[in-house]
Formats: C-alpha cells, sequence, structure tokens
C-alpha cells in the first residue's frame, strides 16, 4: 500500500493594482447661436467654476480626483475616477505525490497553483477597488449633476441674451434667481 506525499509551495506576489470608472454625458445646449459663440459662452462659465482650457476642452480635477472634461464644441462631458492600491499577496499551492522524493515537476506544478491563486486573489483586489471607485463616483455625480445643469443654464441665458440683441434693441431684461426665470423686452 502506498502513502500519499504531499508538496507545499508558497508564493508571495506584491503589485499594484490600478482601476478607473467614468460616466459620459452631454450638456443640453439649445442651438441659439453659431456654434462657435456658444463655445466660447460655455467656455467663459466654465473657466469662472475653475476650468482650465486645454484646446476645444475645459477640464477640472476635483481634490477627491474626480476628473471633470468639458469639450466646449460639442458640449460633451466626460466625468472620471480613478485610483491605485499596492497589495501584498501570499498564496500557497499543494499538489499531492505518491513519490516520497520531490520531484522539480511536482515543485513547478505546485508553484504554478499557487502562482494561479495570487493572480485570482489580485483580479479580487482589482474588482474590489473598481466598485469602491464606482461608489465614490456615484456619489460625486450627484453635486456635478446641479452644477453641470447651471452651467447650462447659465450659458442658455447668456446665448438667449446675445440672441436677442442680434434680432433687435434690448429694452428690459428681467432675471428671477428664484425661479430661474428670463424676461427679455425686445424692441424688433
Amino acid at each position: 500500500m502506498s502513502r500519499a506525499y504531499r508538496v507545499s509551495v508558497s508564493e508571495s506576489l506584491n503589485r499594484i493594482v490600478h482601476a478607473e470608472d467614468g460616466v459620459c454625458s452631454k450638456l443640453e445646449l439649445l442651438p441659439l447661436l453659431s456654434r462657435e459663440e456658444t463655445a466660447g459662452l460655455l467656455a467663459a462659465e466654465l473657466a469662472a467654476r475653475g476650468f482650465t482650457q486645454e484646446g476645444d476642452v475645459a477640464v477640472r480635477v476635483e481634490a477627491d480626483g474626480v476628473r471633470v472634461a468639458v469639450d466646449v464644441t460639442t458640449g460633451d462631458v466626460s466625468v472620471t475616477l480613478s485610483d491605485e492600491s499596492s497589495v501584498n499577496l501570499v498564496a500557497t499551492g499543494e499538489v499531492r505525490t505518491e513519490t516520497p522524493h520531490e520531484t522539480e515537476a511536482v515543485r513547478k506544478l505546485a508553484r504554478e497553483k499557487a502562482r494561479a491563486k495570487l493572480e485570482d486573489k489580485a483580479q479580487d483586489a482589482t474588482d474590489e477597488l473598481r466598485e469602491d471607485i464606482t461608489r465614490r463616483l456615484e456619489g460625486r455625480l450627484r453635486d456635478l449633476k446641479a452644477e453641470l445643469d447651471s452651467i447650462s443654464n447659465k450659458v442658455t441665458a447668456e446665448a438667449l441674451k446675445v440672441r436677442a440683441s442680434q434680432l433687435g434693441t434690448v429694452e428690459e431684461i428681467h432675471e428671477d434667481a428664484a425661479t430661474g426665470s428670463l424676461t427679455i423686452k425686445v424692441r424688433v
């Protein structure tokens, strides 16, 4: 009767895992002016809110790492968050054999099993980090949606004022900040 022997190999892995999540949307801007004029109004409003211009894209990175990018010519909005974490993992691979002597093939098989476990653990760490990023991003999106709506409303109001002045003489402008209404009287 033969005896079963167990060969055990321990492996470790130190890795930086990286995860990123994002959302894309579009600002609702009425086509009251030319694309260039609207882009200028949008760029000015975004600059007033702390965005920096990088070509046609206005970018702001929040204190919590959220990156907000707005293409001023199209109104496309991209909100992303990325993070990385250092993980130190240890796993053991075991192989059963009937020979009392460890052979290189048995040790190699045990090592491969340990490495496979390490890769699974590293993937789990990446998934966990991605889920954390998604939760943080979802929490931040509520505040950003209100700000982006406010930007859209402000740019639309400014575009209406410019358009009204193009149509004739503006006699009166009345803005109600509480309700967000805008009344413009124009003599044509």
